[in-house]
C-alpha cells in the first residue's frame, strides 16, 4: 500500500520544474531541495522555478543553475504566459 501512495505523490509532480529539484518530504511538496546548489527553500515548484531561472521579484537567484536550464525554464514561462494571454482574449 505504501507503494501506491508513493506513486500517487509522484504523479502530483507533473510540472517540468520538478526535474531540477525534489521535495524534501514527498508528503509536503511545498519545500524543495535544489539539484544544483543543494539549498532548501519553501514555496513549492513555482518559487523553485523562479529561483532557478533568476526571475526578478520574489526570490534571489541560484548562481549554480546551468545556462541551458535557465533558458529552458524561461521558455516554459513565456509559453505559459502566452497561452494564458490567448485564453483571456477568447
Amino acid at each position: 500500500m505504501a507503494n501506491d501512495q508513493d506513486n500517487s505523490r509522484a504523479s502530483q509532480r507533473t510540472d517540468p520544474g520538478w526535474k531540477h529539484c525534489y521535495p524534501m518530504d514527498e508528503s509536503n511538496l511545498n519545500t524543495a531541495v535544489y539539484n544544483y546548489c543543494g539549498k532548501v527553500m519553501k514555496g513549492g515548484v513555482t518559487r523553485a522555478k523562479e529561483y532557478l531561472m533568476a526571475k526578478n521579484g520574489n526570490v534571489a537567484s541560484c548562481t549554480k543553475t546551468p545556462q541551458n536550464v535557465r533558458e529552458e525554464l524561461w521558455k516554459l514561462f513565456k509559453e505559459k504566459t502566452n497561452n494564458l494571454l490567448h485564453q483571456s482574449d477568447c
